[in-house]
């Protein structure tokens, strides 16, 4: 948990992985150890990384304590179960405590199970501690399923040169730390690559923070607060910045609903030469759901953008069939959300290409991943109220960082209370506003033109060096079994002698 943010403390993302690695092999070859193993690893990682949910579920959405603690605790334990896994195929797989279990074997399967988990849940991933690390440098290469590869390679060349350094095997030591040092060393020297140019003039770009309760955003009677907050901050900005940018759901109220005030925006917009951007739900033609939704004013005609990856329980419910009467109590507003088209093209506004995500669209690699080099920027429109007063917008943040590294280009990341920032396309943060605070962010961005080679090539590769470092493990295990003992380890296998250390 450490290595990611707020605290960014890298190393643990070695370390930690390094451990655990230690102790599979230690239970090596119990299937059942390594998995309660991996289990306990995964409630200590998760309970500190994703403990928000319980904010989210007990403070904002006003379900009862116990209930509450009960669904975090279920999702924890789901979650929980992908490390666990990869420890019990680890020793099923492999029970000979080979070099190429730690090196191969273990990369590849805790990779798999991240990607895995990116279908749905994609927090967490081990390469995301690395935004402001030497590793990020690999972001442009081989985005953030690659770095999770190299860090667990290093956690695998950690443990294999304890293993030598206990058996004073200490060249054979050395030479595995020299091989981490130069995996960061690498990394560092990809960071000053610029896999992409700049296009035209800086824009001037207004974020604008409305900082609206949770608890009340979604009340009729305080739509006016919303209107007031979001109309006051903005006035001042027309024609003085060239995109003006609200949060998610800004507008809490269907688009069809207030089109007059719409119309409004979109004349002002006009008259100032400036564009507005602002996430508001668009109602059907069902009448029954709703689009989450990003609309731009005062540029040329365009479709809306609407969300494509919908939070389950949040914005649809899941087995709706089966859960929908057993869910009654989570009275979440505007839960009955409709997934958007799963292509859709960027927003243009005043030449300019801008790819959308709304809330955590962008933490999945995949879906953000566009071949389109011609996009100068990325936009994030989120509400994160949800998350209450913990790390999960630092978090949000930093996968937000993850994506301008991959892209190389800026991250405009505009939220309704905290983090409002501009990262970057080296995945710096470049101005930001405090949480919890209504305000403007103004500042102007660099757009860029240009596809790094994680987006020419996406995560084709990873299928093919999976396929590899597993049949390479494989290969090992059986000669070690052949032989009773692991080459260079000493340890047991399944001889009931000792074997001699070679």
């Amino acid at each position: 948990m450490f290595a990611f943010a707020p605290y960014n403390l890298f190393p643990f993302a070695i370390l930690a992985p390094a451990g655990l690695l230690g102790l599979w092999l230690k239970v090596a070859p119990s299937r059942k150890k390594a998995f309660y193993l991996g289990f306990l690893f995964g409630v200590g990682l998760f309970t500190s990384g994703v403990y928000w949910i319980f904010i989210s579920i007990h403070v904002i959405g006003n379900v009862p304590t116990a209930l509450a603690l009960l669904i975090t605790a279920g999702f924890i334990a789901i979650l929980s179960c992908f490390p666990a896994t990869v420890g019990y195929i680890l020793n099923h797989y492999f029970p000979a405590n080979t070099p190429e279990k730690m090196l191969y074997a273990f990369p590849a399967i805790w990779l798999l199970m991240e990607m895995l988990r990116g279908a749905f849940f994609p927090w967490l991933f081990l390469g995301y501690s690395q935004t402001h690390w030497p590793l990020k440098g690999y972001a442009a290469l081989i985005g953030v399923y690659g770095i999770t590869l190299l860090l667990t390679i290093c956690s695998g060349l950690l443990v294999n040169a304890a293993r030598h350094y206990q058996h004073r095997h200490f060249k054979s030591c050395w030479l595995s730390l020299l091989m981490i040092a130069i995996i960061c060393a690498f990394g560092g020297i990809c960071s000053f690559i610029p896999w992409t140019i700049t296009q035209g003039k800086p824009v001037s770009v207004a974020l604008v923070q409305g900082n609206i309760p949770q608890t009340v955003k979604w009340s009729p009677e305080y739509l006016e607060l919303s209107l007031h907050t979001y109309d006051s901050l903005t006035e001042p900005l027309w024609g003085k910045a060239d995109i003006i940018i609200w949060p998610e759901s800004a507008l809490p109220i269907p688009l069809q609903n207030v089109q007059p005030l719409i119309n409004e925006l979109h004349q002002k917009a006009q008259d100032s030469h400036s564009v507005l951007i602002l996430g508001i739900p668009i109602r059907r033609p069902d009448n029954k759901t709703f689009y989450n939704a990003i609309i731009t004013l005062g540029a040329e005609l365009q479709p809306p953008y609407t969300k494509r990856h919908l939070v389950p329980f949040g914005e649809f419910t899941p087995f709706e069939s089966w859960l929908a009467n057993t869910l009654q109590f989570l009275d979440i507003p505007m839960s009955e959300m409709a997934e958007g088209p799963r292509n859709q093209p960027p927003l243009t506004v005043n030449k300019l290409k801008i790819e959308p995500s709304i809330c955590y669209e962008i933490a999945f690699p995949d879906l953000t991943r566009s071949p389109d080099k011609t996009i100068n920027m990325l936009l994030v429109l989120t509400n994160d109220a949800w998350f209450g007063h913990s790390s999960a917008e630092s978090q949000h943040l930093q996968m937000a960082a993850m994506r301008a590294l991959e892209f190389a280009k800026p991250v405009l990341f505009v939220s309704n209370d905290g983090i409002t920032a501009i990262i970057d396309q080296h995945g710096n943060v470049q101005a930001s506003l405090p949480q919890f605070k209504a305000g403007v962010l103004q500042s102007t961005v660099q757009p860029m033109y240009g596809l790094t080679p994680w987006l020419n090539n996406g995560v084709d590769p990873f299928w093919f060096i999976f396929v590899l470092f597993f049949s390479l493990a494989i290969l090992a295990n059986k000669k070690a079994l052949a032989n009773k003992t692991s080459p260079g380890s000493g340890d047991k296998i399944r001889a009931k002698a000792k074997p001699p250390i070679h």
